[in-house]
């Protein structure tokens, strides 16, 4: 079921109901979100969370390079909030769909 990701049908149904975006953060378990630095727990914190994580746009090896990915993506999206989902869904399917991104 992961390899072809029926493991994340049910959240469609959460994108319908406005639970959550199409592109946006993941929620973290409370180990993970410790970890994060107090301005990315902020941020995160106000955005509504999302089915295709951000990065996959710059598919980061690190706790480092994802927190760097995720702000990125974040503080982009205070300035042009649907301009950023565009370019990051286009980006995230390119990675997918061509290059074969997957998580770990």
């Amino acid at each position: 079921m992961r390899q072809f990701w029926l493991d994340e049908l049910p959240m469609i149904i959460n994108i319908l109901k406005g639970d959550l975006k199409i592109v946006g953060v993941r929620p973290l378990s409370k180990h993970y979100y410790s970890l994060y630095t107090k301005e990315l727990q902020d941020k995160r914190i106000d955005s509504k969370p999302g089915l295709l994580p951000p990065f996959y746009v710059d598919m980061p090896s690190t706790l480092d390079e994802i927190i760097e990915s995720e702000l990125k993506y974040l503080r982009a999206y205070e300035k042009r909030p649907f301009l950023t989902d565009m370019r990051y869904f286009f980006s995230i399917c390119t990675n997918i769909i061509v290059r074969k991104a997957r998580s770990n």
